[in-house]
């Protein structure tokens, strides 16, 4: 009875004990699974930065249009239907040359019935001073009355005046008929044609819409926070999308005074110099206005480089690339925006290397790689990176002919 009690006694101890070494095994293992595993390098995060150029290569850029400075819609003198039209649109035209024709017929009919008229008067006319000389002589023979001769005279008076009349009414008829051919009167492009043929027109009425070549001029809207830093005779590069090498300076001729009722902008007429004879109607155009800055010096950056860090007094900063490949930030002092996606700053250094894509995830002293690398300072509108062996054209404002030079 004894031997089988220590057994027991045995066997409850060697359960208690393999539940122990069972129940640190299980904390052995969950404790390395909470383990954290040791940290690698952390990779340099790629980024895009641009360098900071002269503050004094500002510009702000709109685009245009193409137009012509003098642009008329021309109609027929008198009404009636269109019989025939001899242009279509894009048409270049000479003067004298036919644009349209009305059907002629009512007024030629209205003209040989005041000749028929005429003649008709003049021929009384005629036989009225022949019949006067008759009685001139009875009157010198005193034949007749003196009254019966005024009577005469004042009838041939008339007969003078009928004629007359009918004589510039013919005159007149006579006009009407060459109405109906509607001709150039100096040599255009035809931009627009209102009015179709079978179609009938009232006198005055748009045909035709004619864009005189011998003046062109580029057409841009400006925002009413520009409008008072555009002043007139001022000079404007110009760039054109058909023809990327060259640059054109134009000069401001108009703007007006009252805004667009939709848009709320006003409309900036830049006259092109006749050395830019390669130019049409229609063309689209960038126009760039230098960027006037009083005061600190300031540049123009991309409003993705600036950010603006948490704490109690935040402002905003830049981050700026260090020699060894890590960043810093750099506080700025921000001016009035440029465009859509610029904006002008103070605070930096000609040639600072600043983040222009990816500032958003950086931190003090990490490491970055580049990703590309551009200038900027000026409008990003208008820096141009151009290919080796590519040329670009240069006509000034006053100049009757292109420049060339080779892009540096």
């Amino acid at each position: 009875m004894r031997s089988k009690c220590t057994e027991q006694s045995f066997s409850g101890k060697q359960n208690r004990l393999m539940r122990f070494l069972a129940l640190i095994v299980l904390v052995l293992i969950a404790a390395s699974g909470c383990s954290k595993p040791p940290q690698s390098a952390q990779a340099p995060r790629p980024v895009r930065v641009a360098e900071v150029g002269a503050a004094h290569d500002a510009s702000i850029s709109y685009a245009g249009e193409v137009r012509a400075r003098y642009e008329a819609k021309v109609g027929f003198r008198v009404g009636g239907k269109i019989a025939r039209r001899a242009v279509n649109v894009g048409d270049q035209v000479k003067a004298g040359q036919l644009i349209a024709e009305l059907e002629p017929t009512d007024y030629r009919l209205a003209a040989q019935a005041l000749e028929a008229q005429l003649r008709a008067a003049k021929s009384d006319y005629e036989f009225a001073v022949s019949d006067l000389k008759r009685y001139h002589e009875l009157l010198d023979e005193k034949l007749v009355a003196a009254a019966e001769y005024e009577r005469r005279e004042t009838s041939v008076s008339t007969l003078k005046d009928r004629v007359s009349a009918l004589r510039a009414q013919h005159e007149q008829a006579v006009r009407q008929t060459q109405y109906t051919r509607l001709s150039a009167e100096y040599d255009s492009l035809v931009v627009g044609l209102p009015a179709e043929v079978e179609q009938v027109v009232a006198a005055g009425q748009p045909v035709a819409v004619l864009a005189r070549l011998s003046e062109l001029e580029v057409v841009i809207d400006l925002p009413e926070t520009r409008h008072a830093a555009v002043k007139r005779e001022a000079i404007v590069n110009l760039r054109f999308w058909a023809y990327p090498d060259a640059v054109v300076q134009g000069r401001v001729r108009e703007i007006a005074q009252s805004a667009e009722s939709a848009a709320r902008t006003y409309a900036v007429r830049i006259s092109l110099p006749s050395g830019a004879s390669w130019t049409r109607i229609g063309m689209s155009a960038t126009a760039s206005f230098p960027q006037q800055t009083a005061g600190a010096e300031r540049h123009v950056i991309p409003l993705s480089a600036v950010f603006v860090p948490q704490g109690e007094n935040p402002t905003p900063r830049v981050w700026a690339l260090n020699k060894d490949g890590t960043v810093s930030s750099v506080a700025v002092v921000l001016g009035s925006p440029v465009g859509v996606n610029e904006v002008q700053a103070a605070g930096l250094s000609d040639g600072l290397l600043i983040v222009t894509a990816g500032a958003s995830r950086l931190h003090e002293g990490q490491a970055v790689s580049l990703l590309a690398r551009s200038a900027i300072g000026g409008s990003l509108a208008a820096t141009r990176v151009e290919p080796a062996g590519r040329k670009e054209v240069t006509v000034p404002a006053q100049a009757t002919q292109a420049k060339v030079r080779r892009a540096s």
